[in-house]
This record gives structure tokens, sequence and C-alpha cells, in this order.
């Protein structure tokens, strides 16, 4: 007789009403009993809100965290010194909620909160619905492989006497790159939300742009020495699918709302890509173009062709001007070239450590597993805490954990979605899925591309950001198939 009754609630669409009621009620209770000085109250306090506003727009849920994500610091400590996150960047978002709650037991962010809201909700409504519709992700089999082996390989990398902490601190961002990958195609249900999602990407970086401007010309008057940034390293790296973004909107005359504000703002995420001086990212920038210019077809060519040309002449106009410069405007000259300085302390650093990551592949061929760290042929100095754990070189960082197999599969995903995507950009018939489907190729190859020579992988908002990429490429494939 009760499973009737539950059915014919659920039928009623009363059982979430009922859940967010008592749900609420116990959140304000734990809340009374909590701390009152402490931010968990309050937090705890909110979410009954928050359950109300996702229960309606879950999708723009998703989208207001991925606007915040991609706002926040999540290391502000690399930035250069008298730069500091305005107020809103420095919420702990990206912390364990056991450093400034009486939970020592959740190693958990606030992050990861918000997304096992966001599934509760999406599970809850489809309960309320009478089904629950599981989308498939982009590449489902490669995807399950992937996470699969890293999931496996860091149960073995703990259980064979390595640190739960840091092991989890190592994989918890790909976690979100394979887990978004699954979960945004479950959110988004209409074509305004993949609108949304990208409108919400280029506004905050947008912002980041912006507030990089401020921080180089106003708070560091343009004094910046070679080694230090103004920008998170992940900034720029993300800057650079946004370029391409533009010239594919361009190309296909699709959003001209979204085509006119990046219009404006894509010269200024250029200057901040340059004057941040991550070497990498200029690197990244010219293979990324030479990548689209296989991936389009011929008429496509041309116009990225005739939209390129101005920027490249710019470019090389700007480095005759500044070569050998001494001036402010200059510096991005000399840290490009400090790329080929076999002398330089960075570079001599990664020949190095790519020598111990090596040597550790020849000794575990099997892999190390996660939370142990990786041997050492030569010594290191100690750039950060977890330098003998996470290397800048984060595609053999894959190998040395999960080995050669382990490796196979996970590069196997990776190239997967890029074949997909590419696929995709020239197979589906909606103008703006075939832009995303490039940009996503793009963007995949980009990181791959950045993570050999520098931490990107083990960094939450760059993996938000791809993941979701991800995510709205399977949905969009999802509805042409459909349709």
């Amino acid at each position: 007789m009760r499973s009737w009754r539950v059915v014919a609630l659920a039928a009623s669409g009363r059982i979430p009403d009922l859940v967010l009621v008592a749900l609420g009620g116990l959140l304000i209770a734990g809340a009374i009993t909590l701390d009152p000085t402490g931010p968990l109250p309050f937090l705890i306090v909110a979410v009954p809100a928050a359950l109300v506003v996702l229960w309606s727009q879950v999708a723009y849920g998703y989208a207001a965290l991925v606007g915040l994500v991609l706002l926040t610091e999540q290391y502000p400590e690399v930035l250069a010194e008298g730069v500091e996150p305005w107020l809103p960047q420095g919420l702990p978002i990206f912390e364990n909620i056991a450093r400034y709650t009486p939970l020592s037991f959740m190693y958990v962010n606030m992050v990861e909160l918000w997304l096992v809201l966001l599934a509760g909700v999406w599970f809850l409504r489809g309960v309320s619905r009478g089904e629950i519709r599981v989308r498939p992700a982009v590449c489902p089999l490669a995807l399950s492989l992937a996470a699969l082996t890293v999931l496996v390989t860091f149960i073995i990398g703990v259980k064979s006497g390595g640190d739960f902490k840091i092991a989890l601190w190592e994989v918890r961002a790909l976690g979100y790159l394979f887990g978004l990958a699954w979960l945004v195609p479950q959110l988004v249900d209409r074509r305004r939300h993949v609108v949304v999602l990208l409108w919400v990407i280029v506004g905050a970086l947008g912002i980041k742009a912006f507030q990089g401007l401020y921080r180089y010309f106003v708070v560091l008057r343009m004094q910046l020495p070679l080694g230090d940034t103004f920008m998170a390293h992940e900034d720029p790296v993300m800057f650079i699918p946004l370029f391409f973004l533009f010239v594919m909107l361009v190309h296909y005359r699709v959003e001209p709302r979204l085509t006119r504000f990046l219009a404006v703002i894509t010269p200024i995420l250029l200057v901040v890509l340059a004057l941040t001086q991550r070497r990498i990212a200029y690197v990244s920038l010219v293979l990324c173009g030479a990548f689209l210019v296989v991936l389009l077809r011929p008429a496509a060519r041309w116009k990225f062709a005739q939209m390129a040309t101005p920027a490249v002449l710019a470019g090389a106009l700007y480095v005759v001007m500044f070569y050998g410069s001494s001036s402010p405007l200059g510096r991005p000259v000399a840290r490009a070239l400090q790329l080929f300085e076999a002398g330089n302390i960075s570079n001599q650093y990664r020949v190095v450590e790519e020598e111990n990551l090596k040597y550790t592949i020849d000794q575990n061929p099997w892999g190390i597993g996660y939370g142990q760290p990786f041997e050492m042929l030569y010594d290191l100095p100690k750039s950060w805490v977890l330098y003998d754990y996470i290397p800048h070189n984060e595609i053999l960082w894959i190998w040395v954990k999960s080995g050669t197999l382990g490796f196979v599969v996970v590069m196997y995903f990776f190239a997967r979605v890029i074949a997909e995507a590419a696929w995709a950009h020239r197979a589906l018939r909606d103008p703006l899925f075939r832009v995303l489907a490039a940009v996503v190729a793009i963007a995949v190859f980009n990181q791959l591309l950045v993570a050999y020579y520098e931490l990107q992988l083990t960094y939450t908002r760059n993996m938000v950001y791809l993941g979701t990429l991800l995510g709205l490429l399977g949905r969009v494939i999802r509805w042409d198939r459909l349709s």
C-alpha cells in the first residue's frame, strides 16, 4: 500500500515539495546548533533558498557556478606582489570546508557541494516527473574507460601506501572534467541554455581580462619582473579558445550580440595574454591557429586568413619594435625569447624534471598510483609543496601515475573527443553547434599542449571550463541525431 502512495505522490509532484521542506528544516536546525560566529550557519541557511531556485532553473544554477568558478582566484599566492583579488574573488570555494567549519571529516569544497546539489535536484526532478532520462555524454565509452582508469589508479596508489589527501588533490580536477562531461548534458535542456553558458564563459573571462589591464597598468604601473604574473596561470590558457570562437561566429553569422561583445573584448584578451608572460600560452595560440586551419573547410580557411592576417602583421611589427627593448611593453618579447635560453633556470628545471619522470616510467611501467611521489634520479629544488607529486609536465604525470596502459586509455579519450568534435564541426546542421564543436576541438588541443609544459590538469577552474565545453558538445550532438 505504501508503495502505491509513493507512486501517487511522485506522479502529483508532491515528493519534491516535501523533500525541500524537510531538508530546509533540517538545515536551519543545523545552522542554529552550530557556531554562529563561523560562516557555515550562513551557508547552510542559504541552501534551501538555492534549492528552490535550482528546482525551476537547474541549467542557470549551473551557469552561475561556472561564472563564479571562472571569476574566483584559486591560487592568489602566485600573483605578483601588490596584486590582490577583489573581495568576491577571495571566496574559499576551492578549499575543503573542513578548513573553515567544524566538519573536519569533510574533504569536499563548495564547488563539489554545489555540483552534488545540482545532481540531486536533477534526480528529484526526474522522480517527480515519473522518469529519469540519462542522456549520453560525448564519447561515452572512452569517457567511462578514462574515468575508471583514474579511479583505479587512485585506489591502487592509496592502497599501496600513498597519501590519501595528496591523491585526492591530484585527481579531483580530473574528476570535475569527467563528471561534468556527463552531468552537463543532463542539465541542459534547450538551445538557449547553450547560449547562456557561452555568454557566462565569455563574460567571466572578459571581466578577468579587464581586471588584468587594471592590475598591470594601475596596480603594478607596468613594473613586472620576468618571472612574475598578475593573472592566474590558467587564465591566458582559457582565453585562447575565445579568439577562435569569435572567428567562427563571424564566419557562420550566428549569435550577433555575442559576436559583437567578443569583437570588443578579443583585443583586450590578446593584450592581457601577451602581458601575462606565460610563454607556453604564446606557443599554444600559434599552434591552435594552425590546428584550426586544418580543421576548417576551404571557405572558412579564407575567412580565418582574412581575420588573422592583421593580427599576425601587428604582432610581427610589435616584435620588431620591442626586440631587445628594456621598456615594460617589451617584456613579453623578452619572456618569449627565454624559451630558447638553455641557461634559463625554469627551462633547466623542466628538463631535469622530465628526466626524473621518464626514469620513473622506466622503473614502474604499470604506474605508481596517485598519492605516491615520482622517483628522483636527479635532485630538484622544492619549488612548491607537492613538487615531487605533481610535476609541470602533466602529460607524463598521467603516464607516471597510471602506467603505460592507463596512459593510453586516458590519451585515447582526449584524442577521441578531438576526432568527435572535428566530425561534429563538419556534420552538424545548426551553425551554432558547428561553431561549438570547432571550439571544443581547439580547447582540448590547447589544454593538452599547455599541460605538457605547465601545471594545468590539476587546476579546478580550467577543468570546469573544459568539462563544460565537453558536456555541451555531447548534448548538441545528441540533439542533432534526434532531429
